[in-house]
């Protein structure tokens, strides 16, 4: 059951993160798309801006001729250092002499249209561009009235500047932007990736923590219904036997088979004992904070309970030292503060070795009341403090023979929390062990 919590912990977190990713990087995408087509835009309208006219830098389509150098200044590289292979050029910035920076990893073809005489010219560095493809391009530019846009018939980013009949007309294979995405895509995969493997593990490790609640939360039940089975079925088979034995003297009285009958009707009440811890702790765990709290005095409340347990104490041999303050009012409730008083002087009267001293002492003070029940004669092992509070712990094999169902002390600090006040336990073999309840005063 742990496994499958835990897979379905990675599973639906790694879904949620990965859907949360791909949206991010999908409108991180589309803004990158959208930037990267108005900077070109900006870009090709810069360039043919200057551009007064024909001149020496274009060369009339269908000429064989070698064009002249572009009017470019490329920044020269450092000294001593190599040129950089081909094909893996770093991306370089150069300007014109109007200027203009332009990123050298854009073609941009500059063609000059004169729609009176009909003559072409361009400009560009790459000599393998295909002058009819250019030449139709233009002509359907033109035509269109557009002046930004892409040709998708020809495969073309424009921009057009248009004076009476001259045309002047930027070009860039539309490839380019369809190499800068996929760049861009490939970038994104790659980070989507990293992260998705990093987040993986996180989530591993996140689902670990997740499930030790639930993995002790298991094992305490696993341990509850080992110990309440071992529990119900000593008095089950009390009662089972003592039916039996009564059963095969059918003649006998009552008075005779009162043995057997005392014995039935004890292991009963273990067991209704054992029934009404569990009611108890269930109903105070579903009531929440829905406890009216008022000022009450704690002294007569603790020593009440230290005077209906003396006899308890005075059967086994235990001395009750208490040492209470006159009076001391805190904010509570007083049935809870009675049950929790009962219930801790009965714990260390029960853990207490005969012939003991158990302790009850309280003080009072300006903010905080202290109420605390010490018996010298039992230690709590420190790997039991820790849990001595959770439903159906029992630390029972380091203070004796197993006593109780492991619902006391849940009960009591159910009790307390709900008068929001604390409880502590400190336990070493010199001193014994003391459980201390603090109350609040104002």
């Amino acid at each position: 059951m742990i496994k499958s919590y835990r897979k379905r912990f990675v599973i639906s977190t790694l879904s949620l993160l990965g859907l949360v990713l791909i949206v991010a990087f999908s409108i991180f995408g589309f803004y990158t798309y959208q930037n990267y087509y108005k900077d070109l835009q900006t870009t090709m309208s810069l360039v043919i801006r200057p551009l007064d006219g024909p001149n020496g830098m274009f060369r009339s389509i269908g000429d064989d001729k070698r064009p002249p150098e572009p009017d470019f200044q490329v920044k020269d590289r450092e000294p001593g250092t190599e040129p950089p292979e081909k094909g893996h050029e770093p991306p370089e910035k150069s300007e014109n002499a109007n200027g203009i920076v332009i990123d050298s990893e854009i073609d941009i073809i500059t063609v000059f249209y004169n729609k009176t005489s009909g003559e072409f010219s361009l400009l560009s560095e790459n000599e393998s561009v295909d002058s009819a493809r250019i030449r139709n391009a233009v002509l359907g530019i033109s035509e269109s009235g557009e002046r930004f846009g892409k040709s998708e018939e020809y495969g073309y980013v424009f921009c057009l500047e248009e004076s009476g009949d001259e045309l002047k007309v930027a070009l860039v294979d539309s490839g380019y932007l369809s190499g800068r995405i996929r760049s861009i895509a490939l970038q994104m995969f790659v980070i989507f990736a990293a992260l998705m493997t990093v987040f993986f593990f996180i989530t591993l490790w996140l689902s670990k923590i997740a499930s030790r609640p639930m993995e002790r939360a298991v094992e305490m039940e696993r341990q509850f219904v080992a110990d309440i089975s071992h529990d119900l079925k000593t008095p089950i088979t009390v009662i089972l036997a003592n039916n039996s034995i009564i059963k095969d003297s059918p003649g006998s009285t009552v008075a005779d088979q009162r043995q057997w009958i005392d014995s039935t009707d004890n292991a009963a009440k273990n067991m209704m004992a054992m029934v009404g811890e569990m009611l108890t702790l269930s109903s105070l765990e579903s009531r929440g904070r829905e406890v009216e709290l008022s000022k009450i005095d704690l002294a007569p409340i603790a020593e009440k309970s230290s005077l209906q347990l003396e006899s308890v104490a005075y059967e086994r041999g235990i001395t009750v030292e208490t040492d209470i303050a006159p009076e001391a009012f805190v904010n509570g409730n007083a049935e809870y503060a009675e049950r929790i008083c009962n219930g801790l002087l009965e714990n260390a009267l029960k853990y207490e070795p005969d012939g003991g001293i158990v302790e009850v002492k309280l003080v009072a003070g300006r903010k905080k009341t202290k109420l605390s029940f010490k018996n010298r004669g039992s230690v709590i092992e420190s790997e039991d403090i820790d849990h001595i509070f959770e439903r159906f712990y029992r630390g029972d094999k380091t203070r004796g023979i197993k006593k109780g169902y492991g619902l006391g002390l849940p009960i009591i600090k159910q009790m307390v929390d709900l008068l929001g006040a604390g409880i502590e336990v400190e336990s070493s073999p010199g001193e014994g062990t003391v459980f201390t309840v603090t109350f609040d005063t104002e």
